[in-house]
């Protein structure tokens, strides 16, 4: 070998070497790309499968296997269909031959039967080889999307249904593109088909009056974001008409910009007609609540005022109002519902009858009489109380009276008795004593016996003071006869001089002056005599009862406008404080000490003085003594 030939060799040699290096790289980098593409291949999140045309399994990776539940040998030549639900075989054999002969990509959804209770869902897409022979398939695990569709699809089932139970629809609105989506019962509610869901489409079924309110909101709600709720009406082509409820939330961007309105409308027409016949109920029953003449209060559950009638406000203005406790009235001096309210025991279940008697400053004292009865609740839960306030005051007053007029008729017919009894001695004391005197005028021998002297002064005294004696007893017959309440005609001086010839002669009175300043031609009144002088002996008994001591009583009586008798009783006597003047009228109130009055005599009058048409008012100041005025008509020929 010559020395050039060497040479050639060795470059041979070394460049076969490069070579040889070179496929070895190559080799080694085969090597790991198809480790790489195998470790993807088993790897890979879907399964791959190979099939022949009749289906038998070729080749599975890793994930194919995991999928299908079974060991790699035991899938390889076996045929698919054996792991597909008996449901989706046919679907299956279909897929296959429409792969093998199409020659293009297929794709279907199967069911996969498995033992766990859990449904197996995949997706298939194939293509067949080159060769004709095989398909090359990939199966993609959709158990979770198909649950997921299948859960959306039921939820939409079920809104539907509910949306057409509760004639609620909904609806969006893109302000943008001006798209509306609306649902079944939106539609139905419209009365508009799927063509015609469009924005111009659900503006013409809005009522002509409530289309600006409805467009102003609708304004509102895309430019500024504003939720709103709104109830309008929807007119119809036939001339129908249907209330509807709305209720719309705008969804916002980053931005602050509306990029769309969700709105749920719900058909309230037979809610509409429902409330106007429950209105026109209420009114009708609370026009019979109204006109009953008692009070009619229900208290809720807590012991608070529900409702009320016209008529308790106007007994208890403050304590009967809507929200306001029943302590207001019943227990103002304890927060808790004691045992004896009547609203605490009617809620307990049971029927209370009482009385209630209120003394405001200002006002006459108030007697009313209350009922309360449980309204039981369905569920016999929460009762609440059904109270009936009766204002029996003039009742009571009625009763008062005439309790005291059986009283005075009592004494009248007492001091009737008596007065007879005492009238006959008197006349046998006086005709004695004239005799006696007639005697000494007849026989002039006995006015010589200095030892009788006096006699004829004692006797003038016997006679006089007997005859005096007598006309009181004529005044006190007069003043307890027993009045038949027939009118007569009466004159007023006459009343008031007979009563001060009574009172003249009690002890108690005798350091009071009385000034009398009496009209004289005062016209007669028509009354009732035994009434009025009840009135003038209360009033003139009282003028001198407020004296302690020395004292003046003025008695004055006039004539007003020729219409009105005038009859003035002033004292200097002890006066009334401003705090009680206003209750002086109130039965058995009174300021005098326990045993000097029972509180009937003022009550008493103010209701005489009242049947006979007239007036009586007082003005009195503390320590200054007191005036009452009494008016009376004058009788009409």
């Amino acid at each position: 070998m010559t020395l050039n030939q060497l040479h050639e060799f060795k470059a041979y040699q070394a460049e076969l070497e490069t070579k040889i290096e070179e496929l070895r790289r190559s080799r080694e980098e085969l090597e790991a790309s198809r480790n790489k593409y195998a470790l993807l291949y088993d790897f890979a999140p879907v399964g791959y499968f190979t099939f022949d045309m009749k289906g038998v399994i070729q080749s599975v990776n890793l994930f194919g296997v995991r999928l299908l539940g079974v060991e790699p040998e035991q899938l390889i030549n076996r045929r698919f269909e054996q792991y597909v639900a008996d449901e989706d075989l046919f679907l299956f054999g279909k897929f296959l031959q429409k792969v093998f002969s199409g020659g293009g990509k297929e794709t279907c959804r199967l069911r996969l039967s498995s033992d766990e209770s859990a449904p197996l869902y995949v997706r298939i897409e194939a293509m067949v080889t080159a060769s004709g022979e095989e398909c090359l398939a990939v199966l993609v695990d959709i158990t979770e999307k198909k649950m997921a569709e299948s859960a959306l699809s039921e939820s939409e089932y079920n809104l539907a249904k509910a949306q057409s139970m509760t004639h609620v629809g909904s609806w969006s609105f893109d302000p943008v593109t001006g798209n509306v989506k609306a649902s079944d019962e939106l539609l139905r509610i419209m009365r508009l088909t799927r063509e015609e869901t469009t924005q111009e489409a659900f503006a013409g079924v809005v009522h002509p009056d409530d289309h600006d309110l409805v467009m102003e909101q609708l304004r509102l709600g895309t430019e500024h974001g504003k939720s709103y709720e709104i109830e309008h009406r929807l007119q119809f082509s036939d001339g129908s008409s249907r209330w509807v409820y709305t209720i719309v939330e705008p969804q916002v961007n980053s931005a602050g910009r509306v990029v769309k309105l969700y709105g749920t409308t719900q058909d309230i027409s037979d809610r509409k007609q429902a409330e106007v016949e429950l209105s026109n109920k209420t009114n009708e029953l609370q026009a019979i609540f109204d006109s009953i003449s008692d009070g009619i209060t229900v208290y809720d559950q807590d012991g608070r005022v529900q409702h009320h009638n016209l008529t308790g406000p106007q007994l208890y203005p403050q304590e009967i109002r809507p929200g306001s406790s029943c302590q207001e009235l019943f227990h103002p001096e304890t927060a808790i519902l004691p045992g004896d309210c009547p609203v605490e025991r009617a809620l307990r279940g049971e029927r209370v009858e009482t009385s209630h008697v209120s003394v405001r400053d200002g006002q006459r004292t108030q007697y009313v009489d209350i009922t309360a009865t449980p309204i039981r609740d369905a569920l016999g839960e929460r009762n609440r109380a059904l109270v009936f306030f009766r204002d029996v005051s003039r009742k009571r007053l009625q009763e008062m009276h005439l309790i005291q007029t059986e009283k005075m008729s009592s004494i009248g017919v007492l001091a009737t008795g008596i007065a007879h009894e005492i009238n006959n001695p008197l006349t046998s004391v006086a005709g004695c004593a004239e005799a006696l005197l007639r005697r000494f005028r007849d026989e002039p021998a006995l006015k010589t016996d200095c030892r009788l002297d006096v006699f004829p002064h004692y006797l003038e005294v016997i006679v006089r003071e007997s005859y005096r004696c007598k006309g009181i007893i004529e005044n006190l017959l007069s003043f307890g006869r027993k009045s038949d309440g027939s009118f007569a005609q009466v004159e007023v001086n006459v009343i008031l001089l007979e009563i001060l010839e009574l009172l003249r002669h009690q002890s108690a009175y005798r350091q009071i002056e009385v000034v009398r300043e009496l009209h004289e031609g005062l016209p007669r009144v028509m009354g009732d005599p035994s009434g009025l002088r009840q009135v003038c002996m209360n009033l003139l008994v009282n003028a001198h009862q407020a004296i302690t001591g020395k004292g003046r009583v003025t008695i004055q009586t006039g004539l007003h406008d020729g219409a009105m008798i005038v009859i003035k009783i002033s004292d200097t006597g002890c006066g009334i404080g401003q705090d009680m003047i206003d209750r002086i009228w109130d039965p058995f109130f009174t300021t005098k000490e326990v045993g000097k009055g029972v509180g009937l005599g003022l009550a008493l009058s103010y209701d005489i003085v009242k049947r006979h048409g007239g007036e009586i008012e007082v003005e009195s100041r503390l320590g200054e003594g007191s005036q009452f005025t009494v008016t009376l008509p004058v009788r009409h020929e």
